[in-house]
């Protein structure tokens, strides 16, 4: 049984790694850099690159003009969409001084005033100050504020998906720029069909790397399912000998769960900004808690044991 599952699970590996080389093979950093830009703009403007494979020499300042004045008015969109951001998150970053009755009542006071100035700019004034009007003790002021963090989490998400959008376009698009600024006719029409071979063939690997990575998730959990397995037959099988592992496991699996039940679901300014959600944040803390009595616990079984191995000595 040990045999098999051991082929099993080296079989299974085997095949995993194959697929990563086969699809890994021939891609340095400029290669996987353009790659990425690729599947960016396919999501983001995949209308782009067909009118870019349907170019020619000839089309291609229509092209550069057509775009350029896309990105200009994609970046005059996403310099409003940050200044919302920034007011969104400024007003997270000065709820999170609420820390009790006392300082959500003052902060109500003032909220008027407060509001006048924080949200003059802001698209829709009203989402803020009807929310927050409408809280109104500190005991209620928690469900809001984590409705809030998560409202944001898409605003920023958003943003920051924009800016990808935007960049990878604009990379292409000083790619099209610079094979138009060529002189030499022959020249410049050999990098364009270069280019669009390049497109071409990144689009086929897109959808290359979708169907690796699914095989990819596929063999893992299956390998996880053969270990575990293998792990509950072992255990069983063996139950007098593996009394201690039991005991580990079980030890763990309450860490786990009084890590998370403790752990702190507050967003600091640096994990909004970041795009963490509350559920993220927890998680971390959990992890921390998890690792830090693990790392504790073995140092008090160690000293123990010396101490303890010490005195049986005398």
């Amino acid at each position: 049984m040990r045999k098999i599952i051991n082929i099993t699970i080296f079989a299974i590996a085997g095949l995993a790694v194959i697929l990563a080389v086969l699809f890994g093979f021939g891609f340095n950093q400029e290669t996987k850099d353009k790659f990425k830009n690729i599947v960016e703009i396919r999501t983001s403007n995949p209308q782009m690159l067909i009118d870019l494979e349907n170019a020619t020499i000839e089309t291609l300042p229509d092209f550069i003009a057509k775009y350029q004045e896309v990105l200009n008015a994609r970046n005059a969109e996403l310099k409003k969409e940050k200044l919302q951001r920034d007011i969104f998150y400024t007003f997270i970053f000065h709820l999170g001084n609420i820390i009790n009755q006392e300082t959500f009542d003052n902060f109500k006071a003032k909220f008027p005033e407060y509001s006048r100035s924080m949200f003059a700019l802001a698209d829709d004034p009203q989402y803020f100050i009807n929310g927050f009007n409408n809280v109104n003790s500190f005991a209620d002021f928690q469900r809001y504020f984590d409705n809030l963090n998560a409202d944001y989490q898409i605003v920023s998400q958003n943003y920051l998906r924009g800016i990808n959008a935007v960049k990878a376009e604009t990379t292409l698009l000083k790619q099209v720029t610079d094979i138009n600024a060529v002189i030499s006719t022959t020249k410049k029409e050999y990098d364009l069909k270069e280019l669009q071979k390049n497109i071409r063939t990144f689009k086929s690997e897109a959808r290359s790397f979708n169907t690796t990575l699914i095989l990819s998730y596929i063999l893992f959990f299956a390998t996880c399912a053969v270990m575990l397995v293998f792990l509950l037959w072992n255990t069983f099988a063996n139950m007098k000998s593996n009394v201690g592992l039991l005991i580990g496991i079980g030890a763990l699996i309450l860490l786990v769960i009084i890590g998370y039940a403790t752990a702190s679901s507050e967003l600091s300014p640096v994990m909004i900004k970041e795009g963490a959600d509350a559920g993220t944040v927890r998680w971390v803390g959990a992890g921390l808690f998890v690792g830090y009595s693990m790392l504790f616990g073995t140092i008090a079984i160690i000293v123990g044991t010396m101490i303890f191995n010490a005195i049986k000595k005398k």
